[in-house]
C-alpha cells in the first residue's frame, strides 16, 4: 500500500461539525464540500452522523467518504452542472438530538433527501419524520428490517446491513475464514455492546453456525453498556471461557477496548472484526496497542489497503487532493459508494429533480461499484437493500496492513438465502 500523509482539513468541515454539535446551522457556510467548476444552484442532501461521540469512530468516516466523492464530482461539473452539497448534522447518539436534526434539514432546509445514520436504536424516531415529510433516507451502516425484501419502507433504502441478515451471511464466511487461519472447530466466542439488535449479532448467529458446523461449539457472548470505558472484565470474561475464536461486533471504541483488554488478561487465540462497525484504522490501533497477530477482519467493503482497485485509489487521492481530518478506511470508502449511489440517483432523476422523484430513481439502483464491493448494488421495489458479498482479510505486521484472507467474495441474497425469518 502506498503510505501517504493526510492533509487534515479542519477549518470549515471541523467547523460544520462544532454548529451541528451544539445544534446550529452551517447552511450558509460551506459544509466542506468543494463547489467546483459546477455553477448552479446547489442540490442540498442531509447528512446525519456521530460527529463528536462514542461512535464517532464507526459513523463520521463515512459522512467524509461523501465529502470527498462530492467534492471530486463537483470539481468535474457536478451533476447537470449543479454542485451537490452536504448538510451535515452531528445527532451524538441523543434521541431528542437526532429528531431535532432530522426535522431541521427536513423542514427547514428543505434537503432533497437524509442520508448517513448512527446506532440502529436511534433511528425509528428519524425515520418517522422521514415519513411525515416524504424524504427518502439512505443509511450506510446500521439498517434494519424496515428496508428489507418483500416489502420494504418506501423511503428507506441501505448499501448498509440489516444485523439479522449480517448475522446469517457471517454463517457462510465463518468457516472460510476459520479454514483459511488454521481454526479447524472449537468454541465460538462473540462480543457486541449492549444496542437492540445485540441478540441478532450473537445469539442468532451462534446459534445457526454451530447447527450448521458442529465441529464448533457455543463460548461466551458477552456485551457491555455503551458507555463503557474499562473493558478488563468483559475482557477476563472472554478469557476464561477459552474460545478457539472471538468474533467482535461493535462500535470502533469497544472494539479497540475489548481486544487490547482481551490480549492483556491473556487470551492470545484470533480476533476477528467486523469491517462494517470496526474499520482499518481502528485495528490498526489494536496492532500497535498489542503484538499485532492473529487479528482478522469481516468485511462487505474493499479495504483501503487494496490499491490495485482504481476506484479505491480515487478515494484515496480525493483525500490528499480536499484534504480530511481522519486517515481513509472502509468506512470512508462506504461513504465514498454512498455518495455514487446518491448521485447515480440524481442523474436519472433528471434537472426537474424533486424528493419524489429522487426516490423513484433511488428505487431503480442497479450501480456498477467499480470493485467497492463484490458485485453491483441494486434496489428494487420490494427490496431496498440488495445483494451482498462478503470476504475476509488479515492483518499483517510486517506490512502493517489488512491483507486478503479470503480471495474471492461470497455472495448473500438477504431475500432468498435467510437461514430463518428475521424476528
Amino acid at each position: 500500500m502506498i503510505k501517504r500523509t493526510w492533509k487534515v482539513a479542519v477549518s470549515m468541515v471541523a467547523a460544520s461539525a462544532l454548529l451541528a454539535a451544539c445544534g446550529g446551522s452551517d447552511a450558509g457556510g460551506d459544509s466542506g464540500v468543494t463547489k467546483g467548476s459546477a455553477k448552479g444552484e446547489p442540490i442540498n442532501i442531509g447528512w446525519l452522523t456521530d460527529a463528536t461521540s462514542v461512535t464517532r469512530g464507526t459513523y463520521y468516516p463515512e459522512y467524509e467518504g461523501a465529502r470527498l466523492f462530492f467534492s471530486a464530482l463537483n470539481d468535474a461539473g457536478g451533476i447537470n452542472d449543479r454542485p451537490v452539497d452536504l448538510l451535515m448534522r452531528d445527532m451524538k447518539i441523543d434521541q431528542q438530538l437526532a429528531v431535532t436534526s432530522a426535522t431541521d434539514l427536513v423542514e427547514g432546509e428543505e434537503v432533497l433527501m437524509l442520508a448517513g445514520g448512527t446506532v440502529e436504536g436511534l433511528l425509528p424516531a428519524v425515520f418517522d419524520v422521514v415519513r411525515s415529510n416524504d424524504v427518502a433516507f439512505l443509511s450506510g451502516h446500521s439498517a434494519r428490517p424496515d428496508m428489507f425484501p418483500e416489502a420494504p419502507d418506501p423511503l428507506l433504502f441501505s448499501v448498509g446491513n440489516v444485523f439479522e441478515a449480517m448475522s446469517d451471511a457471517r454463517v457462510k464466511v465463518w468457516p472460510e475464514l476459520m479454514s483459511q487461519i488454521g481454526v479447524d472447530g472449537g468454541k465460538i466466542g462473540c462480543y457486541i455492546h449492549q444496542a437492540p439488535a445485540s441478540e441478532a449479532v450473537c445469539n442468532r448467529w451462534m446459534e445457526e453456525q454451530v447447527a450448521q458446523n458442529p465441529e464448533f461449539t457455543e463460548g461466551p457472548i458477552v456485551n457491555a453498556p455503551l458507555e463503557t470505558t474499562d473493558f478488563t472484565s468483559y475482557a477476563r470474561t472472554i478469557a476464561n471461557g477459552d474460545p478457539a475464536a472471538l468474533f467482535d461486533i461493535s462500535i470502533a471504541s469497544h472494539a479497540i477496548g475489548v481486544a487490547v483488554a482481551s490480549r492483556n488478561v491473556g487470551y492470545e487465540g484470533p480476533i476477528v472484526f467486523s469491517m462494517t462497525a470496526t474499520p482499518e484504522t481502528d485495528i490498526k490501533q489494536v496492532a500497535e496497542q498489542t503484538n499485532g497477530e492473529n487479528l482478522h477482519a469481516i468485511s462487505n467493503i474493499t479495504s483501503v489497503s487494496e490499491t490495485q482497485v482504481p476506484e479505491i485509489e480515487k478515494v484515496l487521492a480525493a483525500a490528499e487532493k480536499y484534504g480530511t481530518d481522519i486517515e481513509p478506511s472502509s468506512a470512508t470508502v462506504n461513504g465514498w459508494l454512498m455518495g455514487m449511489t446518491i448521485a447515480d440517483a440524481l442523474e436519472r432523476c433528471g434537472e426537474d429533480c424533486d424528493r419524489a422523484g429522487l426516490r423513484d430513481a433511488l428505487e431503480g439502483t442497479d450501480l456498477d461499484t467499480a470493485g467497492l464491493t463484490g458485485g453491483p448494488l441494486t434496489f428494487s421495489p420490494t427490496d431496498h437493500t440488495g445483494k451482498r458479498y462478503w470476504t475476509a482479510y488479515s492483518w499483517d505486521p510486517a506490512k502493517g496492513e489488512l491483507v486478503r484472507a479470503i480471495d474471492e467474495w461470497i455472495e448473500f441474497d438477504p431475500a432468498t438465502d435467510l437461514v430463518k425469518p428475521l424476528a
